[in-house]
């Protein structure tokens, strides 16, 4: 046996402070508790080490290197000695007074884990013998004992939902979840009684002002948030379709029917909601018990009766290597419909929970509480039908309508205001209830009609609510602002528009179920401010006043933006369906004014800003309304950012983004409805609530307000665009989100009136006037441009963008080309930006145009790689470029002679780079720091995976052309190989990239890479190797099984042509056949990569069976597993059984037959369970 003191010196070592012991010493230590845990001592020694020592650091590490010695030995133990050891574990902080807590923990925690390796063998006796031990411990009136049972079980649930792999002694995925399927069906509901039994004492009894009965009940919690929280096994699962089992995890709580008892009455909920108010004011309790409630709150399926949703698995479809799911009902179709039902237990469920959850919250929600009762309402109203609430008492649904309603009130303003300061602390709950809020806004029709018109009335609270939380006074209530605090124009920070976009889509929807009272509303508050802004005098305004006026029109942009662009269900023509119908049915009933050309109207907004509608003679439709007043808006800054107005500081680059976008969407909402729809006499809607109108009567949808195509109003808003657009451009280039924006826009404007675009004179004059090259965002630039004039079907109209745009490009490129200067290669880099662009744009029809354009560029790329080696910058942009032909416009080229000149040139770019930088990338160092050094090198990858996709597309290229292809990549790949180190591939996207090469290679020229040289082919099978043992994280494995699964069907495929195969590669990953078989034991519940593993093996098996057989003989020789010999040699022989439809060495390699291999390989696993050591 071991010297004892040897094992207490090492464990002091270890616990020591870093300044009492030396580093190696301490890793000395580290590793010889490590060889323990690999089987030094034996359980016996392990005991009596236990029995002798007091050194509490070797108790625990004794507890880990028994119970691993138990798991890799397990087959030599008895039933009797199994069950002693765990009940040894279990009473041993007990016979073992005042031991730590890690210590304790971890001896539980070990009992657990051989309770669970015996479950599946013996798991009457096992459970028993827990169950006893449990009962004692929780019926004692001790509480150190009662915290132990309760630790006990949280200990052992825990292990019962967890997989830890140890593939290597048989312990796969398929164990634990038989194991934990096993627990469930017989120990959970009975350990979930035993704690509710012994708080259910403790409260009754005491007010939890000690810490112990304080440690008893958060203990309590913890158990009962994981069996909540649990993960049950589906109803109906095919047993080879049981590696499914994570993709039908669920976040609500879905016991099984045998359950029901536990939820008859609503005693679980009273207990759980009583047991809340007496410890919400201890926020480490209150968390615990707010998930208690979440999930409560989110109870389903047939522990609430028969009836519900099962998960039922559907075979695989054609060859898509994926199990489909499919929810049913249970019940025929001659059944009543689930939607008229009344499952009565259900219904007194959940409007129990309802009463009870308004009773305890209604008068006070603390802060630490307001997320998670936020969570506790979603998860209510989401996991169950809306008909249940339909059938709610009218007095209880009034109160759940407005208990929801008056937490989004009270949330609404303390949420934007922090928010605004970047402090998102109630965001998440205000969202929970907004996502509440939508589906009973939605559903308000099912209800009745003084539940529909309270909805109706809360909902517009809520947009006040919302409105006034990020407006100023008069029409709002947000804090005036600190210096910097709410307008700052940092480029790092986020635009509001995506900090803020889950929030204002929500309330864009709640504004379209009370589009008056909200149109109403941000109508006064432009009108006013619009008319601030034109009395408003620079000399005497306050900077903060300044500030103020600026982010109330931003948000009031921001609220209209996300009202008219709302995704509705349906849209009728440009305009959400909701909005639409309410302005045709006010057209109908003759309560808003109908135009038949809407331009005058516009047209005095322009001329004549700000327009008040309420000097108009008649009411306008909300659409005009909010047109009206962003065209006046848009008309005075126009003329400030045109005109040079002193007022155009009253502008800032964050409002100027807002309008432009909101801009953008009013001309998408004012494009006319398609031909189709507008000669429709009548707009058909369909459904109960279709009652504002006859055939006859009903106003056709060309009266929906609009701004014609080629209409001298649509010319002059696009001129007026055109010159705001450029302004920025040329004034503001320093902006680059607000120069991005105008791009956005300039593409919008040529998408939805490309040919008014194309044809306004004065497009053409602000083109020759700007230097696109020093343009933020000219790369989007360059390509709307170019794709505005594809659109064009004049000739004349395209040569005149080609000659006033694109030529001057060239022009100064071939000249800084000429340049003598050292300092050419920063405007070099912008230019290459514009020629990637140009590249971007590259169509079917425009293809062959554009590249005979970018021909000069092309020749002096490679001239600029070795005169401008020292500048990465200009070495990114130009392999950006090539990058941006290659996976762009080279996919459109169809002449052979163009390919083949491409491929030259991407071979004198390949040995340029190589000559000019490869060389800095041999010695690299603290690779994983910088991934900025590497993005050339990762480009360069890129390129070589897009010239060898080429050999698809298009259909008719030669078989010349597709090699060619394929030897750009292999000799790119021929010079990277050497440089691959493991150092340098740890960098995510350079690995990715890397392997995404060698999949490509391997899958779409596996007929090039054997021609390759013996030290590039191993120096290529290295790198495989490397990925499938791990070492650059689990997706890489997958890429590295379908190499080797390219690789295998390519030389099967050679065979069965009657043409030789490389016997290097084929020798080499028949080599793979252990690491692969291995894989797929170990990552059985991984699908993806259980599939493409079990895929692979099937292939290497085709290829040569006898290679399997003779790694199987030798697995079975090893002494762990001599003892299991027979019946493991009887699982592999049905492993290997062939048939007459499926035979273990396929003629072809078919999904179905690899299908089926994995279905025998899923039985494997089970029958082997175990029984089998890799080691």
């Amino acid at each position: 046996m071991e010297d004892i003191s040897r094992l207490e010196l090492a464990a002091q070592l270890i616990m020591a402070p870093p300044s009492q012991v030396s580093f190696q010493d301490r890793k000395d230590a580290e590793a010889f508790f490590l060889r323990l845990r690999e089987g030094a001592l034996s359980v016996d020694s392990c005991r009596q080490i236990l029995e002798t020592t007091q050194n509490h650091f070797l108790m625990f590490e004794l507890a880990r290197s028994l119970v691993a010695r138990m798991l890799k030995e397990w087959a030599k133990f008895s039933q009797d000695d199994i069950r002693g050891i765990a009940m040894y574990l279990l009473n041993f902080p007990v016979v073992h007074q005042d031991l730590p807590n890690f210590v304790s923990t971890e001896m539980f925690h070990s009992a657990a884990m051989i309770v669970k390796r015996n479950s599946l063998v013996a798991h009457e006796n096992t459970f028993a013998d827990i169950l006893s031990i449990l009962e004692t411990f929780l019926n004692n009136e001790n509480q150190k004992l009662q915290s132990y049972g309760l630790q006990i079980i949280e200990l052992v649930a825990t292990e019962f939902s967890t997989v830890w792999r140890s593939s290597n002694i048989s312990i796969t995925w398929d164990f634990h979840l038989n194991a934990k399927k096993q627990f469930e069906d017989v120990l959970l509901k009975q350990l979930m009684q035993l704690s509710l039994r012994t708080l259910s004492h403790l409260l009754s009894t005491s007010e939890l002002n000690s810490v112990l009965e304080q440690q008893i009940c958060d203990k309590f919690l913890r158990v009962a948030s994981l069996i909540f929280c649990w993960n049950f096994s589906p109803k109906y699962l095919y047993l080879h379709f049981k590696v499914l089992i994570t993709a039908l995890r669920s976040n609500t709580f879905r016991p099984p029917e045998s359950w029901h008892e536990l939820f008859k009455d609503t005693s679980i909920i009273t207990f759980f909601m009583q047991m809340h108010s007496r410890i919400r004011f201890n926020e480490r309790l209150c968390e615990n018990s707010m998930v208690c409630l979440t999930q409560l709150a989110s109870l389903i399926g047939d522990a609430l009766g028969p009836s519900g949703p099962i998960a039922v698995v559907m075979p695989l479809v054609g060859n898509l290597g994926e199990r489909r799911l499919a929810t049913v009902m249970s019940g025929g179709s001659d059944q009543e419909p689930v939607s008229n039902r009344k499952p009565i237990l259900h219904d007194q469920y959940v409007q129990a929970f309802v009463c009870q959850m308004i009773e305890l919250f209604s008068d006070l929600v603390l802060d630490h509480e307001m997320v998670s009762l936020s969570l506790v309402i979603y998860k209510l109203f989401t996991c169950h039908p809306i008909l249940i609430f339909e059938r709610f008492p009218d007095d209880l649904l009034h109160c759940f309508v407005d208990f929801v309603a008056k937490n989004i009130l009270k949330l609404t303003q303390p949420t934007m205001c922090l928010a605004m300061k970047n402090d998102q602390t109630y965001s998440s709950a205000l969202g929970n209830l907004f996502q509440v809020w939508r589906p009973l806004l939605r559903s308000a029709h099912i209800f009745k009609e003084n539940i529909s018109t309270l909805i109706e009335s809360h909902n517009a609270n809520i947009i006040e609510a919302f409105i006034k939380s990020v407006l100023s006074p008069p029409f709002g209530c947000r804090e005036k602002p600190t210096s910097g605090e709410i307008y700052d124009e940092n480029e790092d920070e986020e635009d509001d528009r995506i900090i803020f976009m889950d929030v204002l889509c929500d309330v864009g929807f709640f504004c379209l179920y009370s589009i008056d009272y909200f149109v109403d509303f941000v109508t006064r508050a432009i009108v006013q401010r619009l008319g601030e802004l034109t009395s408003l005098d620079l000399a005497t305004c306050n900077p903060k006043q300044l500030e103020i006026w600026q982010e109330d029109f931003h948000w009031l942009l921001l609220i209209i933006g996300h009202f008219i662009r709302q995704n509705s269900f349906c849209n009728i023509g440009n305009i959400p369906e909701e909005l639409a119908l309410r302005c045709l049915k006010g057209f109908q009933s003759g309560e808003f004014t109908k135009f038949e050309d809407f331009s005058p109207l516009f047209q005095n907004c322009l001329s004549n800003p700000p327009f008040n509608p309420a000097n108009y003679p008649g009411r306008l439709d909300p659409v005009t309304l909010i047109a009206t007043q962003i065209l006046s808006w848009f008309s005075l800054e126009h003329q400030m950012l045109i005109k040079l107005d002193p007022n155009a500081s009253l502008l800032s680059p964050t409002l100027c983004q807002t309008s432009l976008w909101q801009f953008s969407l009013l001309m998408i909402v004012l494009t006319p409805p398609s031909p189709s729809l507008e000669d429709d006499p009548s707009f058909t809607k369909e459904g109960e609530d279709d009652n504002w109108g006859d055939d006859q009567t009903r106003i056709s949808v060309k009266y929906l307000p609009s701004i014609s195509p080629k209409s001298p109003l649509s010319a002059q808003i696009i001129q007026m665009a055109l010159e705001k657009m450029f302004t920025i451009l040329t004034k503001m280039p320093g902006e680059k989100r607000l120069c991005s924006d105008v791009i956005k826009l300039l593409i919008s404007l040529a998408e939805y009136r490309p040919l008014e675009m194309a044809e306004n004179e004065h497009l053409y004059s602000l083109f020759s006037g700007i230097d696109f090259s020093n343009l933020p965002a000219r790369r989007q630039f360059v390509k709307a441009i170019v794709l505005m004039g594809s659109m064009l079907e004049s000739q004349i109209l395209r040569q005149r963008i080609h000659e006033t745009i694109l030529e001057p490009l060239i022009q100064r490129f071939l000249s800084l080309c000429e340049a003598k200067e050292s300092s050419v290669d920063s405007r070099l880099t912008d230019l290459f930006e514009c020629f990637t662009g140009i590249a971007d744009a590259g169509q079917a029809d425009t293809a062959s145009t554009l590249f005979k354009f970018l021909q000069p560029v092309y020749e002096r790329c490679i001239p600029l790689i070795r005169n401008f080696s020292q500048s990465q910058p200009l070495i990114v942009s130009i392999l950006g470029f090539f990058k941006s032909n290659t996976d762009v416009l080279f996919f459109y080229v169809e002449s052979k002679e163009d390919i083949q000149a491409y491929h030259l040139l991407l071979i004198g770019v390949i040995n340029a780079y190589m000559d000019t930088q490869l060389q800095r990338f041999i010695s690299f160092e603290n690779a994983t720091d910088d991934e900025q050094q590497t993005q050339d090198l990762t480009t360069f990858i890129e390129i070589l995976c897009l010239a060898i996709t080429k050999t698809y597309l298009p259909l008719d290229l030669s078989e010349d052309s597709a090699i060619d292809s394929a030897k750009v990549s292999l000799h790119g790949l021929e010079i990277l190989l050497p440089l691959m180190s493991e150092d340098l591939l740890k960098i995510p996207l350079l690995c990715t990239s890397f392997f995404r090469l060698l999949i490509f290679i391997s899958d779409i020229a596996p007929e090039a890479i054997v021609q390759v040289s013996e030290q590039m082919l191993n120096g290529f099978l290295g790198c495989v190797q490397s990925a499938l043992d791990n070492t650059f994280g689990i997706e890489r494995v997958r890429s590295a099984l379908e190499i080797v699964n390219n690789f295998a069907s390519h030389c099967f495929l050679q065979i069965q042509k009657g043409q030789p195969v490389n016997p290097l590669l084929a020798e080499s990953i028949l080599k793979f056949i252990p690491k692969i078989f291995e894989l797929a034991m170990q990552f059985s519940c991984e699908l993806e990569i259980f599939n493409e593993a079990t895929s692979t093996l099937f292939t290497l098996i085709g290829l040569n069976q006898d290679s399997f057989k003779a790694y199987i003989n030798q697995l079975l020789s090893l002494p762990s597993n001599i003892e299991n010999k027979s019946i493991l040699e009887q699982a592999f022989t049905k492993l290997l059984t062939t048939s007459t439809d499926d035979e273990a060495t396929p003629r072809n390699f078919t999904a179905s037959k690899k299908r089926n291999f994995q279905i025998k390989f899923e039985s494997l696993l089970i029958e082997v369970s175990g029984a089998l050591c890799l080691t």
